[in-house]
């Protein structure tokens, strides 16, 4: 019983903090790792007063979610639980990116990419991640560069590149995947309500980070720890 208290009262601390932590880094962040190589980045990102992500009521959402996922996660392993939750909480800064300022951070890719060692014990063999990264990259290149050829235009940014592949190495094959599918369907989705709502148009740039994120967020702590 005091274990199981240990296990929740940890998390909902932890939770919390990575909740806070959240919005505050994400606030805080130098302009230019929301904005493009040698780009200038737009009086938004560089004013001090404008906060790019509401403390109310988002720090205590994220809050909420991450103490939920805790709890969840640690009752099934403690390590797989430290390692979903930096996978995640990376995740959500990259999605939030994506979708506010249609950039995904390398700095956030790469921590990403780190939290894929913390899942090694979880992988039904080492090659797992490997083929994870592979396919999950690959896959997102040769839409790039055949949607890229048909369209004659970009269709695909080399961050969602670099994000599926630091992704699928902390999945492994399996849960590349799951996320590829799930993903995919979702931005059609969503791209089908935005087009008929108005909101959006046939031509419109529609970012794929945060589907991906939030596949990436739900295989997570959903799916895998009943795998």
């Amino acid at each position: 019983m005091i274990t199981i208290l240990i296990k929740i009262a940890a998390s909902l601390v932890l939770g919390v903090l990575a909740g806070f932590g959240a919005v505050y880094i994400f606030n805080k962040m130098p302009a230019a790792w929301l904005s493009d190589y040698d780009a200038k980045p737009p009086a938004e990102l560089t004013d001090p007063h404008i906060q790019r992500v509401k403390g109310f009521p988002w720090r205590w959402i994220y809050a909420a979610g991450f103490s939920c996922l805790l709890i969840r996660l640690s009752f099934f392993d403690v390590q797989f639980a430290a390692a979903g939750l930096f996978a995640c909480w990376a995740l959500l800064i990259i999605g939030l990116a994506d979708l506010k300022y249609m950039i995904i951070p390398d700095q956030f890719v790469i921590m990403l990419a780190i939290s894929a060692f913390g899942f090694i014990p979880y992988q039904s063999g080492l090659m797992q991640p490997l083929l994870g990264a592979l396919v999950g990259g690959g896959v997102m290149l040769m839409v790039g560069v055949l949607g890229g050829a048909a369209f004659k235009k970009e269709v695909l940014g080399f961050g969602d590149v670099k994000l599926f592949a630091c992704l699928g190495l902390a999945l492994g094959l399996t849960g590349t995947v799951v996320v590829l599918i799930g993903a995919s369907l979702l931005s059609g989705i969503g791209a089908a309500i935005a087009m008929a709502s108005g909101r959006a148009k046939k031509d419109d740039a529609k970012p794929l980070g945060p589907y991906i994120c939030g596949m990436g967020i739900f295989y997570i702590f959903i799916v895998w720890p009943f795998l």
